[in-house]
């Protein structure tokens, strides 16, 4: 198996990023940024769709109590067990 090792460093030029991996002891840092670009991939693959309850609505559109968020589809292949793993990381956090 060959790998590709990364050197990366995040400033607060990212404050999204920064602050998400800032409170993730440094040790688990790298497997969170793992998670989250298979996250990013899966989502434009397509087999994840983003939620849109936290994006404001359009001008007039009529706001409802119960945002409507797109049922996930089941992964499969080698894929599964990655977004499954990215998914229980999000609980901790």
């Amino acid at each position: 198996m060959s790998g590709i090792r990364i050197v990366l460093t995040v400033t607060e030029a990212n404050p999204e990023l920064y602050a998400a991996l800032k409170e993730v002891p440094s040790r688990l840092r790298a497997e969170r940024v793992r998670t989250l670009a298979t996250l990013g991939l899966a989502t434009i693959a397509g087999s994840v769709k983003p939620s849109v309850a936290c994006a404001p609505p359009p001008p007039g559109e009529q706001v409802t109590n119960a945002p409507h968020v797109a049922e996930p589809q089941k992964p499969s292949g080698p894929k599964s067990k990655a977004l499954s793993f990215a998914k229980s990381l999000g609980d901790e956090v």
